[in-house]
């Protein structure tokens, strides 16, 4: 039985004390922002359902700054909360239509979609290939910054025991058929005047470069510092997009790799060393390892930044649900041609001026 009561965007519902914010806002009809149950599960928040409390006081819900997870939240009492409208759920089907390496250990997914899903910049979708459990990515525009209206790209890093496996060019051919369904996450591109504070990790960069893109084509006044970080420099596979940043006016970019030194411009360490003074005026992106992401968001909060976090997760597939999937898809499709030999980050990404 309710003892309490909550303000969501407005609107006020019965709650339970010790009862999610989420599950009360579902009790009472609400539709709050929410994504992966599986992160949940393996108990990493997929940041999905950060909400802003502007009013009273929640137990637990990761908070930064002034926003909490309304899934890990528990209601202490009467509070008032806010979060941005977002669109509805579309569910899509379409196929593999290539595959195209961008370093030794990431591969550049192509999908033809047969009716398109209105992502924001930032936003994701998930990915069912057969009986495989969905899993969260984000799609993303090819290197160059160009995207087909009917076709969706992603960053996929070669890993064992992952949804795609090591050598997802060889399981997934072209032609294999995908369940799509989105958008979803909340940590989106919006519009503003202030500085856009951009930082990835890995694959993480497939949100941020999307979010770059729309930037520089949409808020051209807004300045952009960009900063992109992996472990081992040679899967820095950016570069294309990066010069064409450069070409937009972005000056402010910075490579880093954390583990063996590199060769300049690209720099040594993590990509929280090479972080810029913050204010209250910058809106900060972050995408990529959950401790990158958390670790941001947590330097935003303390300057009085807005922060929007998409950590990259790496769910394990069922147990013998990849190898049965290469079974069914095996056969008699013919085999993709081979991946070009992943190119090194040459000489000329110099021209991007480093800060």
């Amino acid at each position: 039985m309710a003892d309490t009561f909550l303000t969501i965007n407005g609107t006020r519902i019965p709650a339970r004390t010790g009862q999610t914010v989420l599950a009360a806002a579902e009790a009472a009809g609400l539709r709050l922002p929410k994504d992966d149950p599986g992160l949940c599960a393996h108990h990493v928040p997929c940041e999905s359902c950060r909400i802003r409390l502007d009013q009273g006081a929640v137990e637990g819900g990761e908070p930064i700054g002034p926003t909490v997870l309304a899934c890990l939240a528990r209601v202490a009492g009467e509070a008032t909360l806010t979060f941005d409208p977002f669109p509805r759920e579309v569910k899509s089907a379409a196929e593999v239509k290539a595959w195209r390496g961008l370093s030794a250990e990431v591969v550049e997914l192509v999908l033809q979609v047969e009716k398109p899903i209105p992502y924001l910049p930032g936003q994701h979708v998930t990915l069912a290939f057969g009986k495989a459990a969905p899993r969260r990515f984000t799609p993303t525009l090819s290197l160059d910054g160009l995207r087909e209206l009917d076709t969706l790209h992603f960053h996929i890093r070669r890993r064992e025991g992952g949804l795609f496996g090591e050598k997802p060019e060889e399981r997934f051919r072209p032609g294999t058929r995908v369940k799509l369904a989105g958008p979803c996450g909340h940590s989106h591109l919006r519009q503003g005047d202030g500085r856009l504070v951009l930082v990835s990790s890995g694959t993480g960069f497939s949100a941020i470069w999307s979010i770059a893109v729309a930037a520089r084509l949409g808020q051209p006044h807004r300045p952009v510092h960009l900063i992109a970080s992996a472990h081992d420099p040679r899967d820095l596979y950016m570069r294309p997009a990066l010069e064409w940043l450069a070409r937009q006016g972005v000056e402010q970019i910075i490579l880093t790799a954390s583990g063996a030194h590199p060769l300049p411009p690209v720099r040594h360490g993590r990509a929280t060393l090479h972080l810029p003074a913050l204010g209250a005026t910058d809106s900060v992106h972050v995408a990529g390892h959950p401790g990158l992401v958390s670790a941001v968001m947590r330097e935003a909060a303390r300057a009085g930044a807005t922060a929007y976090g998409i950590p990259h997760v790496a769910v394990p597939a069922e147990a013998g649900m990849v190898e049965r999937i290469a079974r069914y898809l095996s056969g008699s499709r013919k085999a993709p041609p081979p991946l070009p030999d992943p190119q090194p980050l040459p000489a000329n990404v110099r021209q991007i001026r480093p800060v």
